[in-house]
């Protein structure tokens, strides 16, 4: 399938995989790791579904992903990441998906938030999935000026969620609450919760990596995909 990088307008760089895109294309939008083998490792099962994917690297501005060699690193970088900036992102590198077929927003963890936020910020798409994403920020910022939960009220389109129950960045009261937004609203929304699982548990390469409960999230993912795309 290959893969190939392009720059767009704006100076995102955004690596492009799959064919054309018999089904669609999607963004997929990258944890706090980048673009990194477990991400491509997902493009590949979605382009060997018949998706074209657009994956757009959040960390250009800064030459690539900050030092994360700590939790307390990582929470900084996550913390800092400008939300307008990232969901600009996500808009150009939706831009460069073949025109005329649906467009579908997927990420993991922060970019899972991000694929959440897009379903209401970027106009534009069919579905938008999320694995695990944040809920409740701790406090607002000038990077973070809206707590997410207050977005919902734009969504416009379909919107599936995983999350593990022993998430504690994403905790069950939390998952309560989105949960109680979500229906609330005209639009389909489905949200799953997995036992005994905690965070990223997609990311084969990360200790919280369950795989019964991987494959299982995938296979309601395409699912939901099948039944909520055009043809």
């Amino acid at each position: 399938m290959g893969e190939r990088t392009v720059v767009t307008r704006g100076g995102t760089p955004v690596v492009l995989t799959g064919e054309p895109g018999e089904r669609g294309g999607v963004v997929l939008v990258c944890e706090v790791w980048g673009l990194d083998r477990s991400l491509r490792g997902w493009a590949e099962r979605l382009a060997g579904e018949g998706f074209a994917v657009a994956m757009p690297d959040l960390w250009w501005r800064r030459g690539g992903p900050p030092p994360l060699g700590s939790i307390e690193e990582i929470r900084a970088a996550v913390a800092g990441l400008d939300d307008g900036q990232a969901l600009r992102d996500v808009a150009a590198a939706a831009s460069e998906l073949p025109a005329g077929l649906p467009r579908v927003v997927l990420g993991f963890c922060m970019g899972g938030l991000y694929a959440r936020l897009a379903s209401s910020a970027v106009p534009g798409f069919a579905a938008a999935v999320e694995f695990y994403g944040r809920i409740v920020y701790p406090s607002l910022t000038t990077e973070k000026p809206t707590q997410p939960l207050d977005l919902l009220p734009g969504r416009s389109c379909p919107l599936l969620c995983h999350f593990g129950s022993e998430d504690a960045s994403s905790p069950p009261h939390h998952v309560d609450e989105l949960e109680r937004r979500l229906a609330n609203q005209g639009l389909p929304a489905q949200v799953f919760r997995y036992p005994a699982v905690g965070h990223a548990f997609m990311n084969a390469d990360r200790p919280s990596f369950n795989a019964a409960a991987a494959e299982l999230a995938w296979s309601r993912t395409l699912r939901f995909l099948d039944e909520v795309l055009p043809g």
